[in-house]
């Protein structure tokens, strides 16, 4: 009997960490936190290397490193325990409400932007992370509204070149969080002689990752959504919401299943 009680708890125990290292990694994937774990593991090997040759200064130095080894752990990575943290208690209808404010302002970017003659590259983040691209553009911080949109791809502005990155958030309305980021092209074989670069770059990503990308087309006003390497035909204001809803609450209820 105590045996048998052991054995299973010993596997409930072994089960719960592998779970929590996964969503760990999940949560830090395509973040620069994975840059500092690695920074982390070289540090950790170099101590060990110390101690096994007898370099008592090094070993010193790196032993006063680790003694203080969970603040710096904090504060490396304080921006992912929030986030972490924020999906523990996140609230799936809020998550709903959020993505449905999100949207609207997407839709009314895009028809916006066809409307004026404009193009357009909008690349919704969904799990996986996409911040290595933010390097290649301008980093930022601002509300999903479609007049910060249209503001970023009118031709006379700065940064109207590439595509916008938008996040969803937990809870309350997405970010704009880089623009004039570019992205890579999928191979010109890939698609039909009319569409350009734009949708080339859409495809790329989606390629790459499960990003969602609104292309609007500046020769002929098309409003398309790209998603898993494909493009769709044009797209009316119902078809677009109704995609861009239905692949963003599928994301939504499983971050919020893995919260709980």
């Amino acid at each position: 009997m105590g045996n048998w009680y052991f054995g299973i708890r010993d596997i409930v125990d072994i089960a719960l960490v592998a779970v929590v290292v996964y969503f760990v990694l999940r949560l830090i994937r395509g973040t620069r936190a994975v840059q500092m774990l690695i920074g982390l593991a070289v540090v950790v090997v170099v101590y060990e290397l110390a101690r096994f040759f007898g370099l008592l200064t090094v070993e010193w130095m790196f032993g006063h490193f680790f003694s203080a080894f969970i603040i710096i752990l904090v504060v490396l990575f304080q921006h992912e325990i929030r986030r972490a943290l924020m999906r523990v208690g996140v609230n799936p209808l809020a998550t709903a409400g959020a993505h449905i404010e999100m949207v609207d302002a997407l839709v009314e970017s895009a028809f916006a932007l066809s409307h004026r003659g404009w193009g357009g590259l909008v690349v919704v983040e969904r799990e996986t992370g996409l911040k290595h691209l933010f390097e290649s553009g301008v980093e930022m911080s601002a509300p999903v509204r479609s007049d910060v949109i249209q503001a970023l791809f009118c031709p006379q502005a700065p940064m109207h070149d590439g595509a916008v990155v938008v996040q969803p958030q937990e809870g309350v309305n997405g970010r704009v969080m880089a623009a004039r980021v570019l992205l890579p092209l999928a191979q010109a074989n890939a698609l039909a002689g009319e569409f350009g670069t734009r949708h080339r770059a859409a495809i790329g990503l989606t390629e790459e990752s499960d990003a969602l990308v609104v292309v609007v087309s500046e020769e002929s006003g098309h409003v398309r959504l790209a998603e898993e390497g494909k493009v769709s035909d044009p797209l009316d204001r119902n078809a677009l919401r109704s995609r861009l809803m239905r692949r963003l609450l599928q994301v939504g209820m499983q971050t919020a299943a893995s919260g709980h």
